[in-house]
């Protein structure tokens, strides 16, 4: 559970939240989404057929309840990245489901938390698209 990721930081703002692949101590510019390498692990056929399955479910229900970031058609600096909102915690609980798939083959998985992602690209309910030089 990832309760804390709602309380207001030291300046008043909330947290927002991101989850990473990289060990503690790898610069987090080097870092990607978990979602990401979860569709790469995918895509080596490595997973298990239960596994598969599953991140095919996890993708579908991502799709289906999550807006998409118009990442393709947008003028957006490369490094932008995406970061969850307080109010997004049913879809963070979910990347907890990516995570213990991603950890079964030996990935290291970070929570990162800001009150400041950056420079706003997009936002919705539940995401920010953000840049920043710090991530």
């Amino acid at each position: 559970m990832i309760s804390e990721a709602a309380a207001p930081s030291r300046r008043g703002r909330f947290w927002y939240t991101r989850f990473v692949v990289g060990a503690q101590g790898e610069s987090l510019r080097e870092s990607s989404g978990v979602i990401t390498e979860l569709r790469l692990l995918k895509e080596t056929g490595n997973l298990t057929r239960r596994e598969y399955q599953r991140a095919e479910e996890l993708f579908e229900w991502f799709l289906r309840h999550l807006p998409v970031p118009p990442f393709g058609s947008s003028n957006w600096p490369r490094d932008a990245i995406s970061w969850f909102k307080p109010a997004a915690q049913e879809y963070m609980e979910k990347m907890e489901e990516i995570i213990a798939i991603l950890a079964a083959y030996g990935l290291s998985c970070r929570t990162l938390r800001t009150s400041d992602p950056g420079l706003i690209h997009y936002e919705d309910d539940f995401q920010v698209v953000a840049s920043s030089p710090n991530f």
